[in-house]
């Protein structure tokens, strides 16, 4: 079992995937308390599952997610091997976020105040959220 930690989100940064949404603190409240948020976690959007997310917080910096890589698969032990080697750095939220979001004048972004739906969140190499990052992993019984 490899157990990692990090923010699969920081408040009030745009991402630079394209989208470029700015998510703001209390967005994920409603999807934690209703124990059916289950994203999916993948390797750079793509693929098989790698594993599991286990739990959700919101804390002054972003989304916390805590999952657990299935070391028992190739994607979750190549994974794992490339968080050790320091070639996975952060996480990434997926591209199919629906939210209640206002668009932010000047820009081509939009501020998300309440997010309905999020089906993935994979671990990578350079999230396109700066402070997006992988912040502990442990192998074994940790």
């Amino acid at each position: 079992m490899g157990m990692i930690a990090g923010h699969a989100i920081a408040w009030n940064i745009a991402a630079h995937d394209g989208e470029d949404d700015v998510i703001g603190a209390g967005s994920f409240l409603h999807l934690i308390a209703s124990g059916t948020f289950a994203p999916r976690m993948l390797f750079e959007h793509d693929g098989e599952e790698i594993g599991r997310w286990l739990q959700f917080s919101e804390d002054e910096i972003g989304l916390l997610a805590v999952g657990r890589l299935d070391l028992c698969s190739i994607g979750g032990r190549r994974a794992f091997e490339m968080i050790e080697a320091g070639e996975i750095t952060g996480l990434s939220r997926g591209a199919n976020m629906v939210c209640l979001a206002r668009p932010i004048a000047g820009t081509k972004s939009r501020f998300c105040k309440r997010v309905f739906h999020l089906g993935e969140i994979s671990l990578a190499r350079r999230p396109a959220n700066p402070l997006a990052n992988l912040l502990s992993y442990c192998a074994g019984g940790c």
